[in-house]
């Protein structure tokens, strides 16, 4: 009796044909969101042990975006630096290499990434209580794994949702971390479409909207506080527009804001609760 050939794996006796993966053709021939729809968001603390909080940010498909977030500190300031009697705070949000679509990025932070990075830290900076920690830094870093769509053009949904799934992200760690805050940050993104201007919460590029305007809010809930606002194209300030785009970017922050909530209750109860 011959013995079969444990050296080699044999290749099928007929002809094949590669697959073909449709993934990205079912997204954009899914129906589409109702315009009061927002996408399910996965998220998720405790996820990097060397940092003191880390979180982990995902939306529901068809969307790709993919963030991570960790945080360092409270830790001293280097004996250089002067004395300040309220902790530093710092934000650094980096795009991986692989994280867009068409060119790769760079490993070095460009002026897109600069900017992004003071928003971020803009947008967190109003929730530390940050005399509780003189003579301290902390340091959030932001990194996003996967990008919706393209972000070579500088006004584009995706880049807002990025900076957005940020802010979020990183209010998740701050807390996981135990640094005393004020309230979480959450942010929501709203757009006018089309000829008519119709209002979409929670806009994706992958939607295929025609998008007329934009506004992006990181928003403290429980405080009813704006700590960021970002538009983007023509708003018409005079008729009302830009009160009702922000309006909506509002009600998305609040309705995010119950994921966050339910991430740290997670967390605190994964610790054994809260000391009194």
């Amino acid at each position: 009796m011959a013995m079969a050939d444990r050296r080699r794996i044999n290749g099928p006796t007929g002809a094949t044909v590669p697959p073909v993966f449709l993934e990205q053709t079912l997204a954009l021939t899914a129906p589409r969101r109702a315009p009061d729809e927002l996408r399910k968001i996965f998220l998720k603390t405790s996820l990097t042990p060397p940092a003191t909080g880390s979180a982990f940010l995902e939306l529901s498909a068809p969307s790709t975006l993919k963030l991570t977030a960790s945080v360092y500190g409270p830790r001293p300031l280097p004996p250089s630096a002067g004395f300040s009697p309220h902790a530093r705070l710092s934000a650094e949000l980096k795009f991986a290499p692989f994280s867009t679509a068409g060119n790769r990025r760079g490993y070095v932070r460009d002026a897109l990434e600069r900017d992004l990075s003071t928003q971020l830290q803009v947008a967190l900076a109003r929730s530390v209580k940050t005399a509780t920690y003189p003579k301290s830094g902390i340091d959030v870093f932001v990194t996003v794994l996967d990008c919706e769509g393209s972000i070579d053009d500088y006004n584009t949904l995706g880049i807002m949702q990025a900076l957005a799934g940020a802010i979020t992200c990183a209010s998740a760690a701050i807390a996981d971390a135990g640094i005393e805050c004020v309230d979480l940050v959450s942010a929501g993104i709203a757009a006018a479409v089309g000829e008519q201007g119709s209002l979409v919460m929670d806009p994706s590029p992958l939607d295929g909207y025609d998008v007329k305007a934009a506004a992006l809010v990181g928003y403290m809930a429980g405080r009813d506080e704006i700590t960021l606002l970002w538009t983007k194209g023509e708003l018409n300030i005079e008729g009302g527009d830009f009160e009702s785009v922000v309006d909506k970017a509002v009600e998305v922050a609040t309705q995010i804001r119950t994921v966050l909530n339910e991430a740290v209750k997670e967390r605190v109860l994964a610790v054994g609760g809260v000391n009194s």
